[in-house]
C-alpha cells in the first residue's frame, strides 16, 4: 500500500501542515500543544484494498479531514501570517464540502473543486476562512487575486508539447515539474486548445504538474482510450497524483467519458456522455 503512503504524504502538507508519515508504522505523528498525537493509518489502508485505485486520492482526502476535525482547534487553524501575494487557485477533483468547510474553496463544475492556498516556501497551506477573514477582503475578490496571481505568475511558463498517439492524432501535454498549479489550466481550456477544435476536447489531469489535451474529431473513441491508458500509467507513476479521470470538455462544460477493458478478452468499451449524443452521431454516424 505503499502508493496511499505517498498520496498522505501529499495530502499532509496543505490539509494538516506539520503531520507527517511515520517512516516505519502505518500511521501520521501530528504536533498538538503539549505533545505529539499518532494517528493510524490502518483502517484507510483496508478502505483502499476493498476500492479502485483511482477512487484512493478522495478516500485520503475525505480520511484526512476527518482526522483533522478530531483533533484540538489549536492544531492547524492559524498557520500564520498570510501575505495576498502569496496567495494561488489549485484545482483538484471534487471535495466534499464537509471536507473543505473550514477553508476557502468553491465547487468548479460537477467534477473539480478550486481551492484558494497560501503558497509558502516548501508547502501550500489551504487558506482557512478565519485567516480569510484577517485579510480584510471579500472573498470573492480574494478568489481573482489567486486566480490573477496563478495565470500570471504559474502558468505563463507551462512547457506545451504535442505528442503523437498510437491510435493517430495527437496529445498535447501542458507540464511544469514540480508545479503544483498546473491543472488550474483547466479553467481556461479554450486557451490551451490545438487549431481546429470545434468539438473541443478529451483532457485528463494525471498529475497536479501535467495536462492532457486531445482534440475531439473522428477518431473519438480511439483517442479516448489512448488518453484513458496514457492518463492512467501517468498516475500511477506521479509522485504528485491527480485523477485518472477522462473528460471530454466542450462549452465549457466537462462530462466524464469511461473507457471499460472488455470481458473475457472482449473489446474496450466508451461510454460516451448521453448529453453530448448528437455530437456523437455526427462524428461517429452508425454503419449499415
Amino acid at each position: 500500500m505503499g502508493n496511499v503512503r505517498a498520496l498522505v504524504e501529499d495530502a499532509l502538507p496543505t490539509r494538516l501542515p506539520g503531520a507527517r508519515v511515520a517512516p516505519d508504522r502505518d500511521e501520521i505523528v501530528v504536533a498538538v500543544p503539549g505533545g505529539r498525537a499518532r494517528v493510524s493509518l490502518v483502517p484507510l489502508l483496508r478502505s483502499c484494498v476493498d476500492q479502485p485505485r483511482q477512487a484512493w486520492p478522495q478516500l485520503v482526502a475525505d480520511w484526512v479531514a476527518a482526522v483533522r476535525r478530531e483533533l484540538p482547534d489549536s492544531v492547524s487553524t492559524d498557520l500564520g501570517p498570510v501575505d495576498v501575494a502569496q496567495l494561488r487557485l489549485r484545482l483538484t477533483p471534487a471535495a466534499d464540502a464537509a471536507a473543505t468547510d473550514s477553508y476557502l474553496a468553491m465547487p468548479f463544475g460537477t467534477h473539480f473543486t478550486a481551492v484558494v492556498v497560501v503558497n509558502r516556501p516548501g508547502r501550500l497551506d489551504l487558506l482557512t476562512l478565519a485567516q480569510a477573514a484577517r485579510l480584510d477582503r471579500e472573498p470573492a475578490e480574494l478568489v481573482r487575486i489567486a486566480v490573477r496571481q496563478t495565470v500570471e505568475r504559474e502558468l505563463t511558463t507551462l512547457d506545451v508539447r504535442d505528442h503523437e498517439l498510437p491510435t493517430g492524432g495527437s496529445v498535447r501535454l501542458l507540464a511544469a515539474d514540480g508545479n503544483p498549479f498546473v491543472t488550474t489550466a483547466l479553467m481556461s481550456v479554450k486557451r490551451f486548445l490545438p487549431d481546429g477544435a470545434d468539438h473541443g476536447a478529451l483532457v485528463a489531469a494525471p498529475q497536479y504538474s501535467a495536462v492532457l489535451l486531445h482534440r475531439v474529431d473522428q477518431g473519438l473513441r480511439d483517442g479516448a482510450v489512448a488518453l484513458h491508458r496514457l492518463a492512467g500509467s501517468m498516475f500511477e507513476a506521479a509522485a504528485d497524483p491527480c485523477s485518472d479521470q477522462v473528460f471530454w470538455w466542450r462549452d465549457g462544460e466537462f462530462h466524464p467519458v469511461r473507457v471499460v477493458p472488455g470481458e473475457s478478452g472482449g473489446a474496450v468499451q466508451v461510454r460516451l456522455p448521453e448529453a453530448l449524443a448528437p455530437v456523437v452521431a455526427r462524428l461517429d454516424p452508425p454503419t449499415g
